[in-house]
């Protein structure tokens, strides 16, 4: 089994704050160490990850990852962006359309850890 190095990167240089339990809006955010590093989201496991430094490599104070996630309370999925800057953290989350015509819903949340 090949382990991409985005896979590989995701797994090693995720924020302490989202390695740690997090709460950003109604989204729960949590590390599973035991599960070999995957994060997730209201106890989905993430379907497709990108993560991109925005400094430097491996500066996770400073970073953007971007999440597709199985949405818990309907069939389809979130795209999720997680920012962050200096320390301060946000989501970007947007229901996933499966067409055009659909309306357009998204949301901006905070993030706190949740210890």
């Amino acid at each position: 089994m090949k382990i991409s190095s985005l896979t590989l990167a995701f797994a090693l240089f995720l924020p302490s704050f989202v390695y740690a339990d997090a709460q950003c809006g109604p989204f729960h955010l949590a590390g599973q160490a035991a599960d070999g590093g995957w994060l997730t989201v209201d106890g989905q496991k993430v379907k497709q990850r990108k993560v991109t430094f925005l400094k430097e490599k491996g500066d996770t104070d400073n970073v953007k990852m971007h999440w597709t996630v199985a949405a818990t309370k309907f069939s389809g999925n979130y795209a999720m962006d997680y920012l962050s800057k200096a320390g301060k953290a946000t989501l970007e989350v947007e229901i996933v359309r499966s067409s055009r015509s659909q309306i357009k819903l998204s949301g901006s949340y905070d993030c706190q850890r949740s210890d």
